[in-house]
């Protein structure tokens, strides 16, 4: 059914999968705890949204918080609010494509601003160039500086995204079992103090990742080297 991918659910598929009942689900839904279903036709869909705000309610409930201090932590996309703002250092940075291209040291033609676009690092806004992480461009120009060249700066990025992005879902995977859930109910459903328990993640997350790089990158310069 077009507009309908593999991973949506009917209600009652829904309920099965997240052990809960229909009329349970329909009440999470009356409260404006639960997004409402895409509908296609007569039937409503749900989709991995659903299942994971059903599965952090029912965790909540688990731990004793009531509907009333769950309401205030996943109504209004408040929940994705406090914990994501933690990890955003900047905002994004705009730039005129010649300036952002001569800083890189490198032109259209050459290929390397199409692999930038195609990872992600930059975005073409209109007229402009947009940086959702401006402070990769400062390193990027040290490099450069230090002449590895750009091509093979974007290599390397890549690697650390696909590697940063494991990272990051098995921390979240903490967070979501052990974590939010608890302080949630430790705090009656307070914002702050979430937002306090994910900075306080972000720190640690970053001292386990530093020691596992530096560990990481020593093996890798002992075997490069010695053989």
């Amino acid at each position: 059914m077009p507009g309908v991918t593999g991973e949506d659910l009917t209600i009652d598929q829904l309920a099965s999968e997240v052990d809960m009942t229909v009329r349970n689900i329909r009440a999470h839904q009356a409260r404006g705890l639960l997004p409402p279903p895409t509908i296609k036709g007569r039937i409503g869909y749900y989709g991995p949204l659903h299942r994971r705000r059903l599965q952090q309610i029912r965790a909540m409930q688990d731990e004793g918080l009531n509907l009333a201090a769950i309401a205030k932590v996943v109504n209004d996309g408040q929940l994705t609010a406090v914990t994501t703002e933690v990890f955003t250092d900047s905002g994004p940075a705009w730039f005129e494509a010649d300036e952002l291209l001569g800083r890189l040291g490198t032109t259209l033609d050459d290929g390397t601003a199409a692999r930038a676009v195609e990872l992600g690092l930059i975005v073409v806004d209109g007229d402009r160039v947009r940086m959702d992480m401006p402070g990769l461009l400062s390193l990027a120009e040290e490099f450069l500086a230090m002449g590895v060249p750009l091509a093979a700066q974007l290599d390397a990025l890549a690697e650390v995204q696909s590697a940063t992005e494991q990272v990051a879902a098995a921390y979240l995977q903490l967070a979501d079992e052990h974590l939010i859930a608890r302080v949630a109910v430790d705090s009656g459903g307070d914002l702050d103090a979430i937002r306090e328990s994910v900075a306080r993640l972000r720190d640690l997350a970053r001292v386990a990742l530093d020691a596992s790089f530096n560990h990481a990158m020593s093996e890798a310069l002992r075997v490069h080297f010695d053989g």
